[in-house]
């Protein structure tokens, strides 16, 4: 497991050292069984009654968000980083269907877990997990608070004109791939062919690592999952959504600009608050915006919890 991959023990150098892990914070790794499907988990295990849930996004792994878990474990909360399905050491048959449905559902499921625990519970998503943090709180009403970077309704177009690898793709590939037979649509592909990936993070020295990283941004993805994420629609209008909502979006994100993330997020009626985290990219790690992220993250734990 991560215990012997180095891959991000080469990004926590370039972190401030509130952020990186340590001996004294340092996560347990450990495996939960959802259907088929053996979810790693980083977990941040302390004595609290609150727990954050962070889910990543497209290209990351429950590992590479130690950036965020570190300094809020240290601060004593519970937070839970999975490895979503087809990322980081979370393992499956090679026969199980994996589509957008699979996240959503896998992301409930740990956040039931810390509701059977009577805790309060907040869910954080990073990047794509944001929409997928926005549809588990549609599913699991209880989650006393959710906070994004970024929350994208990628059947926009604009979403897809900035997520795309290239402009031809974001004007005719969802559609090309969707004309694919279903035995072509099963095959994997690299990210970096579909996604724009170049805009993952703003340190070059930091892409060079994530872009190499088979378990994160340098890994295969299935189309029939890319179609399903690009295609699905979020499960509550948000016109109706009812969880207080903390949008903490990078100013200098790359890959999808705060524009993008407020066409969705401008529509969004219940209790809600939209920050600029400055300096940061779309892997936000950049002073003094990461700080920014962590005051701002603890600011709304405390209002809601």
């Amino acid at each position: 497991m991560y215990a012997d991959d180095y891959s991000w023990l080469e990004i926590q150098k370039h972190l401030p050292f509130n952020n990186r892990i340590t001996e004294k914070i340092y996560p347990q790794e450990k495996y939960d069984t959802y259907n088929s499907i053996n979810i790693h988990i980083d977990e941040y295990k302390r004595a609290s009654d609150i727990s954050i849930v962070i889910l990543h996004g497209v290209g990351g792994n429950g590992r590479l968000v130690s950036f965020i878990a570190v300094p809020l474990a240290r601060r004593g909360y519970n937070v839970i980083c999975p490895d979503l399905p087809g990322y980081g050491y979370t393992q499956y048959k090679s026969k199980t269907k994996i589509d957008y449905q699979t996240w959503i559902d896998v992301g409930s499921y740990i956040v039931e877990n810390e509701l059977k625990r009577k805790h309060k519970v907040f869910v954080l998503g990073l990047s794509a997990g944001g929409m997928l943090g926005y549809n588990v709180c549609c599913c699991k009403s209880e989650v006393a608070g959710l906070v994004v970077t970024n929350i994208l309704d990628s059947r926009e177009q604009a979403v897809r004109n900035y997520s795309a690898k290239n402009s031809l793709q974001a004007k005719y590939g969802i559609k090309i791939l969707s004309a694919l037979p279903a035995f072509i649509k099963a095959i994997k592909v690299p990210i970096r062919m579909v996604t724009n990936m170049e805009g993952l993070v703003n340190k070059s020295e930091i892409l060079k690592i994530l872009l190499k990283d088979k378990r994160g941004a340098g890994s295969n993805v299935q189309i029939d999952f890319l179609l399903s994420m690009m295609n699905y629609s979020p499960l509550i209008d948000p016109e109706s959504f009812k969880t207080p909502t903390l949008m903490v979006h990078p100013e200098k994100d790359l890959w999808t600009p705060v524009e993008v993330s407020d066409l969705f997020f401008s529509r969004i009626k219940t209790e809600k608050v939209r920050v600029i985290l400055e300096g940061c990219g779309h892997f936000p790690v950049e002073e003094p915006g990461i700080t920014q992220l962590e005051r701002e993250i603890i600011d709304f734990i405390d209002k809601n919890a």
